[in-house]
């Protein structure tokens, strides 16, 4: 192996190596149910998809460090005033709480509620973390997923548009601050 081939190759087991060294963002989320299998697979599912970005979900009911838990409830009935097609919402200016609705998750994808349900978990806590109502063309944060989006949930999770994971990166800045400001408070 010539000197150049060495460098570069040193070079780029550094870069994997800070990569990999970087430390994730915590993020605590509960739910408020008690999880059966396809939940504990959508929830599996929906940790790697913040993982590739950096952030770390902890599905405990506690609050970890400063920050406080976002808060999913399940409900086994959407309420008959939400809108035809809604699987969830979350209240990001509130920056907590996400109600989702399996049964119409259940029905919208019956051969394939976990990987679904990972992704509903993952657009509403997305609009937790960047606390706001946004929404991108294209990938998780889409604003209706279509067949063919449902399609490549259930061989690839949808991705993040580089928007989307700048507006998270953000977000979680701004709960830090907020809850840095609230503990300095308090002492």
């Amino acid at each position: 192996m010539d000197i150049k081939t060495k460098i570069t190759a040193l070079a780029i087991l550094a870069a994997a190596t800070c990569a990999a060294g970087e430390a994730q963002r915590k993020v605590m989320v509960c739910m408020d149910t008690t999880p059966t299998s396809e939940v504990v697979r959508a929830q599996a599912q929906a940790s790697r998809m913040f993982a590739a970005i950096g952030v770390k979900l902890g599905w405990r009911c506690s609050k970890s460090g400063s920050q406080e838990a976002i808060v999913i409830s399940l409900a086994t009935r959407a309420p008959e005033n939400r809108k035809p097609g809604e699987l969830a919402y979350a209240l990001p200016y509130e920056g907590t709480h996400i109600v989702i609705f399996h049964d119409r998750v259940s029905k919208m994808a019956p051969n394939q509620v976990p990987s679904v349900l990972a992704h509903v978990l993952v657009h509403e806590v997305t609009h937790i973390l960047q606390g706001i109502p946004r929404h991108s063309e294209s990938g998780v944060m889409k604003a209706q997923w279509d067949s063919n989006d449902f399609a490549q949930m259930t061989w690839k999770p949808l991705p993040f548009t580089d928007e989307d994971v700048d507006l998270i990166q953000r977000g979680l800045d701004a709960r830090e601050a907020r809850s840095l400001l609230a503990s300095n408070h308090v002492q």
